[in-house]
């Protein structure tokens, strides 16, 4: 008995075509491509954005210092900084009465520690503020580059009270004793030895902010560099 032929109805020849236009592959290349553009939410967009929009790397650094001065990592930096006015408080309170050698060393700490805790607390409610408020991004630039008057005559006091501390501590160099308490040039070695190696301790970090300042330029100058290649 003979077998019927059999009907090929199309299914076949369109599975082998489908297997044949079958879509190549997604490669990691095609995923770059389709990827989201990347967020400048970060410190490194938000520094590659500001040296897109910059005019020269003047206008950049400047820029720049700005964006490292408003990020949560100078925030804690400043929060941390602020543990040395307040010490310098608690210790001139402390031994107020125990430098009859210069009666004005205590004075200085506290009044010192008093205007450097409020210049940081200040400095921290501007970057806090700076950070919430996202109308400093377009047209509130100008208003927020501006200096306010109350913190340069701050910054003006703390710098010739700076002074008056460098010549009462290092003028009485040498010229103090720790014991006895009743002597004339007596100081406790506490304060005294504090307070000299606070002022000392503020030229060093000058030196090394200037240094570590440089190299943020040059780190800053490369991005610029790098980044319009």
């Amino acid at each position: 008995m003979s077998e019927l032929p059999s009907y090929d109805n199309g299914a076949g020849v369109q599975n082998s075509y489908q297997e044949e236009k079958a879509p190549p592959p997604i490669t990691t290349r095609d995923v770059e491509m389709n990827a989201p553009p990347p967020t400048y939410d970060s410190l490194y967009g938000k520094l590659k954005a500001a040296n897109e929009n910059s005019s020269g790397k003047a206008d950049f650094a400047k820029t720049a210092m700005g964006i490292i001065c408003g990020s949560l990592v100078f925030i804690i930096c400043i929060g941390l900084s602020l543990a040395i006015p307040i010490t310098e408080i608690v210790i001139g309170a402390s031994f107020i009465h125990d430098c009859p050698a210069q009666r004005l060393i205590p004075i200085y700490l506290v009044v010192a520690g008093v205007f450097g805790t409020l210049k940081g607390i200040g400095l921290i409610g501007q970057n806090v503020k700076a950070r919430k408020d996202k109308s400093n991004e377009t047209g509130d630039e100008e208003k927020k580059s501006t200096t306010n008057p109350f913190d340069s005559i701050v910054n003006m006091f703390l710098f010739a009270w700076f002074i008056c501390g460098n010549v009462w501590v290092y003028g009485l160099k040498d010229q103090w004793v720790s014991s006895p308490s009743t002597a004339g040039n007596y100081c406790h070695p506490t304060l005294y030895y504090f307070s000299f190696w606070v002022i000392t301790l503020t030229y060093i970090m000058i030196g090394v902010g200037c240094l570590f300042g440089c190299i943020g330029l040059i780190c800053i100058c490369c991005f610029a560099a790098k980044s319009k290649e």
